[in-house]
Parts: C-alpha cells; sequence; structure tokens
C-alpha cells in the first residue's frame, strides 16, 4: 500500500488549484505541467527534504523565482548532519533560491487557484504551491486486523512476515531492521522497498530469503553538488546513547595535475572505544556519491578505521590520488 503524502495544517489546502505533492508519476506529470506554464512564475515549496531539493532544481531550471519555507532550522535534517547541511543550503542560496528556515506556513490564499502564502513571517506571492513535507504509511485499513504496527508503519522480521503467519509486507507501508542501529526503523527509501519486495517475492512462492537490513543510505544531488549518507548520523549516535567520535576532513576528489579537481568533504562517524565505522556523509561536486557507496561497504563489515586507511583503492589521475580522500580519512580517524 506504500506511503501518501503528509499534508500540514495550513488553511486553505484543497480548496485552490495549482497546489500539488509529489508522489506518483501522475503527480510529476501535473505538476511538470503547471510549471511549463509561462505565467507561473513563481514557486513556493513547503518543506525542505529530498523532494524539495529536486523540485527546486527542476524550477530553476526552467527559470522559475523559488521561495522554499521550511519549519526546521536545517534542510534535509533527518538524514544529514549540519556540516553537510550548510554546504548544501549555502549552494541552494547562491543560485538565487529564498529559503526560509524556521518559518511556518499558516494559510493560502486566492481566488480558485493559489495566489498567496502567508506564514508566521510574512506574505509570498506564488503561482504554485508544492507540498513536500515527507510521507506516512499507508495503513489506516489495517486498523483493527491484529496486524502489528509501530507508528503506523508495518512491524515485518527479516523474511518480510508480519505478526500474522502468512501475510507479508514490503515497501513505504513497513518498517525495517537497521543493521547498526540494530531496530526497526521507518525508513521510506526505493532501494530497500525493492530489496524487501524481492525478499517477500521470493517467499511467498516458496523460497527461504532473508532481509539482512537497512543502513539507510542515500544520495541527493543539489543544484552543482552531490550528497550522500549511510549508516548512522551524528545525530543517530547521541539518539541511541552511542559512544562515538567523528572526524571531518576536507579533502579533493583527484590529482591536481588533471582537469577536474574539486573538493570534497568527508565526515565520518566511528566507535569511540573500537574504531569501527558506523556511518559517513559525503559532499562535492564530483566523487562524492560514489565513495558513499564505499563506506557502506565498510558499514556493513564493520571495517575499522585503521583498515579504511590503509584500503586498497584503484588510482589514476582521472579518478583519485595515491592515497584516496577515504584513506586520508580512516588515518585521521584515532
Amino acid at each position: 500500500t506504500g506511503a501518501s503524502a503528509i499534508l500540514p495544517p495550513v488553511e486553505g489546502l484543497g480548496t485552490l488549484e495549482n497546489i500539488f505533492t509529489l508522489k506518483s508519476i501522475d503527480d510529476g506529470i501535473d505538476l511538470k505541467k503547471a510549471m511549463m506554464k509561462e505565467e507561473n512564475k513563481d514557486i513556493l515549496i513547503i518543506g525542505a527534504g529530498y523532494i524539495s531539493v529536486e523540485v527546486i532544481e527542476a524550477a530553476k531550471q526552467l527559470g522559475k523565482n523559488v521561495r522554499v519555507i521550511q519549519r526546521g532550522k536545517r534542510i534535509i535534517a533527518a538524514s544529514f548532519d549540519c556540516e553537510i547541511t550548510d554546504i548544501m543550503e549555502k549552494e541552494i542560496r547562491s543560485q538565487g533560491v529564498e529559503l526560509h528556515l524556521e518559518e511556518v506556513v499558516k494559510k493560502v490564499e486566492g481566488n480558485k487557484k493559489v495566489e498567496r502564502v502567508v506564514t508566521n513571517k510574512g506574505v509570498y506571492s506564488a503561482d504554485i504551491v508544492v507540498i513536500a513535507t515527507g510521507v506516512r504509511p499507508t495503513t489506516e485499513f489495517l486498523e483493527g486486523t491484529g496486524i502489528a504496527m509501530e507508528k503506523k508503519a508495518i512491524i515485518i522480521d527479516e523474511e518480510g512476515k508480519t505478526s500474522i503467519d502468512s501475510i507479508y509486507s514490503a515497501g513505504d507501508c513497513a518498517m525495517v531492521y537497521h543493521k547498526v542501529r540494530e531496530k526497526n526503523v521507518y525508513i521510506p527509501l526505493a532501494t530497500t522497498a525493492n530489496k524487501i519486495g524481492r525478499v517477500v517475492g521470493e517467499n511467498l512462492a516458496g523460497g527461504k530469503n532473508k532481509f539482512n537490513g537497512t543502513l539507510g543510505s542515500a544520495c541527493i544531488k543539489v543544484m552543482e553538488l552531490e550528497a550522500g549518507r549511510t549508516g548512522i548520523t551524528e545525530k543517530e549516535a547521541k539518539l541511541d546513547g552511542l559512544n562515538y567520535k567523528t572526524i571531518i576532513v576536507n579533502e579533493k576528489n583527484q590529482t591536481d595535475y588533471y582537469p577536474g579537481q574539486e573538493d570534497i568533504l568527508i565526515k565520518l562517524i566511528y566507535d569511540a572505544e573500537t574504531n569501527v565505522i558506523l556511518g559517513g556523509q559525503i559532499i562535492g561536486k564530483k566523487g562524492a556519491v560514489l565513495r558513499v557507496d564505499v563506506l557502506a561497504m565498510a558499514v556493513a563489515t564493520k571495517m575499522k578505521t585503521s583498515e579504511l586507511g590503509m584500503m586498497d583503492f584503484c588510482y589514476a589521475p582521472p579518478f583519485a590520488r595515491t592515497w584516496d580522500a577515504l584513506n586520508i580519512t580512516g588515518n585521521a580517524a584515532k
């Protein structure tokens, strides 16, 4: 049953045209049609998660005026720590986007279609409003069935089985086991949904496949930057009461004598006693996201920072340096 878009408590939603959520293909088609109309110049986005950032870039490429209203202090705060989101926010603002943090939308106004958005701090013109304040499991119809849920998400085991024998679940309607946090979490990601869907499909056909857990690996393009994360963030380490350390390294993606060298920033979270890598985040113009995949393998195999520091990575001037940025980060983490 998947997930559905969360609608914030904003007066006027559902009464005016040109107000969109973005969850399905049809949602995307409808939004694109509205965006392509020349008269729709001012785009206002409510929320600042993954979907919001993707809409920002699409709207700017169409030459629109873009404003984002975010209740929280940071963008994509559930997935990235402040050292990463600070860079994202600077990049977004550098592209002419008005980013309003710690501001709450109260009301949308207009005559048949939206014209204005009222917040606790001001009134802004808007030809299109995009609501991107997250998603929730679509499980209301299961209430009273006896299927165990947590925060309205279905609890499943490693085989995808629910609390009722012979009933399985997979995707954005279900919880998933997190390998680092060692508990069920709600992470509505396509990668995880696909993997558990395969496990459930095989098991319904008589197989005995198991899902070994998520790492919450995810990535995003932020205008000219790319960023990714895996494992746990520092915020999650604090919430789970872990004894951890962090290291932040500013490095380069490749050699300086070959065209294309760019800055990358790496943040590593690791166990303070064992130096086992618990998570990482990387941001930069080039070579950031694929290095996160390397960190995902490091987290999954409980690699220590010293092992990352001496890992034998590929080297050629267009791609890396003899000591890769990940080598340097691992050796700096003591």
